[in-house]
C-alpha cells in the first residue's frame, strides 16, 4: 500500500511511497509525508502522482513547482563529494576536522560510494557499511564518526538541491562509554616539569596550570600574556585567542577565554618574558631549537620527559586533566572551571568533580584505616 500510516517522535502520519519505473527503464522511489493529514486526501494526493508517473515518468509533471521537486541531478556521490570538500569543509571545518573527514572519505567512503549516485546511498547502505566494520572489529566510537561524515555530506547534497531529501533509515549513532580520566598526583606534576628543560617546561606548565590544549600552547603569543607583580609573587592572565594545529591558526575549540596565571606558571613566565628580545607577536612556548612547535612536537617532548622520570603512561592531556582537577580541589566553582577549561558542556566539567569525590573518600578510608591500626596498637 503505498499511503503508510507511521510513527514519528512519538506522533502519528500519513506516509507516501511510490515505487516505480521511469521512462529510460530505471528504478525510481518517491517518498513524502502527505500535504493533508486526512486519508481521503491522502489518497487523492497518491492518485495525482500515479498520473504523472504513468505520463511522465516521474511522479511531477515536466516544469511543476511543488515544493520539494528536485530535478534528477545525475550526480555522484564522489562528484558531492568534491564540492563539499571544496566549499563546506573549508568554509565550516576547523582544520583537524578538515583532516579526519578527509581521511574517512579518502579511505573508506569514496572507495565504496565515490561512482553510485549520490540517491542510492541511503540509510540501507550506510547500514551495511557499518555492519561489515563493525565485523572488522572497528571501535564504535570509529564507525560513529563514518557515519556523521556520510550524514555531513548528503546534508550538504540536500542544500544544494541533489537530493529532496535526507535518506530514512540511517544507522543511529552508538553509544560509547566515556574514558577513565588520568590524573597525576602533584609530585609526579612536579618530577615532569623539573626534569623538563626551560623551554619544555613552559609548555608543559601552561597546560599543568593554565589548562590549555597542545594547540593553544603552539599559538600563545606574548600579546596574551598580562602578568602582574606584587613583589615576588607573579599573577595575571592569560588569554586564549587561538589555536594552532598542522601550521593553520584557528579559533579554539569552543571559543576564546582568560584564565589566571597561578603562582607556579607566573614564576616561569616572567623568568622568560622578553628574553632574546622576544617581541609581544612572539610565540610563548617554543621547542629546544628556539621556534614555534610543530603538530606534534609536545606530545613527542611529553613522552620522553614521562619516560625519563618513570612515571605512568599519561598522554599530554593528563597534564590539563590535572589544572581542572587542582582548580576544582582549591574551590573555584565548577561553572568558573567550566569557563576557564573551555568546556562547551558543564556535564564534561562534572566528570572531574566525580573524579574529585573518588580521592575524598578514598581519602576518608585512609584516614579511617588509620585509626583503626593506631587503636589496636593502643
Amino acid at each position: 500500500m503505498a499511503v503508510r500510516k507511521m510513527t514519528r517522535r512519538g506522533k502519528a502520519f500519513l506516509f507516501i511511497d511510490l515505487r516505480y519505473r521511469r521512462k529510460d527503464g530505471s528504478k525510481g522511489r518517491f517518498r513524502r509525508d502527505a500535504k493533508v493529514q486526512t486519508m481521503a486526501a491522502a489518497r487523492a494526493e497518491e492518485k495525482r502522482y500515479l498520473l504523472n508517473i504513468a505520463q511522465h515518468g516521474e511522479p511531477y509533471a515536466p516544469g511543476e513547482a511543488e515544493a520539494g521537486a528536485v530535478p534528477r541531478s545525475g550526480k555522484t556521490f564522489r562528484d558531492v563529494v568534491e564540492e563539499y570538500r571544496a566549499t563546506f569543509m573549508v568554509t565550516e571545518l576547523k582544520v583537524s576536522s578538515r583532516r579526519g573527514y578527509a581521511a574517512l572519505l579518502e579511505g573508506t567512503l569514496l572507495p565504496r560510494f565515490g561512482e553510485l549516485a549520490v540517491g542510492k546511498v541511503d540509510g540501507a547502505a550506510a547500514a551495511q557499511l557499518d555492519l561489515e566494520l563493525s565485523e572488522r572489529g572497528l571501535a564504535r566510537a570509529t564507525r560513529n564518526n563514518v557515519q556523521v561524515v556520510i550524514r555531513s555530506v548528503l546534508r550538504f547534497a540536500v542544500a544544494r538541491k541533489y537530493l529532496r531529501a535526507m535518506p530514512e533509515g540511517m544507522p543511529r549513532l552508538k553509544a560509547v562509554g566515556q574514558s577513565i580520566l588520568e590524573i597525576p598526583s602533584d609530585e609526579e606534576v612536579e618530577r615532569i616539569l623539573a626534569a623538563a628543560s626551560e623551554r619544555h617546561r613552559v609548555s608543559f606548565a601552561l597546560m599543568a596550570y593554565a589548562g590549555l590544549r597542545p594547540n593553544e600552547v603552539r599559538a600563545l603569543r606574548w600579546r596574551d600574556v598580562r602578568l602582574r607583580r606584587d613583589g615576588e609573587a607573579v599573577g595575571g592572565f592569560v588569554s586564549v585567542r587561538e589555536g594552532r594545529s598542522h601550521g593553520e591558526t584557528h579559533t579554539p575549540k569552543t571559543g576564546q577565554r582568560e584564565v589566571p596565571v597561578a603562582p607556579e606558571l607566573g614564576r616561569l613566565l616572567a623568568g622568560i618574558e622578553g628574553v632574546g628580545g622576544a617581541g609581544r607577536e612572539e610565540y610563548v612556548a617554543l621547542n629546544e631549537r628556539g621556534r614555534a612547535w610543530g603538530q606534534y612536537g609536545i606530545v613527542q617532548a611529553f613522552e620522553r620527559g614521562r619516560r625519563k622520570v618513570g612515571v605512568g603512561g599519561w598522554s599530554v592531556y593528563c597534564l590539563r586533566h590535572y589544572a581542572i582537577t587542582m582548580w576544582l580541589r582549591v574551590g573555584v566553582p565548577v561553572h568558573v572551571v567550566q569557563r576557564m577549561a573551555g568546556h562547551k558542556h558543564l556535564a564534561t566539567t562534572q566528570r572531574y568533580v566525580h573524579h574529585l569525590k573518588e580521592d575524598l573518600e578514598e581519602a576518608g578510608r585512609r584516614l579511617a584505616r588509620g585509626r583503626e591500626e593506631r587503636t589496636l596498637r593502643i
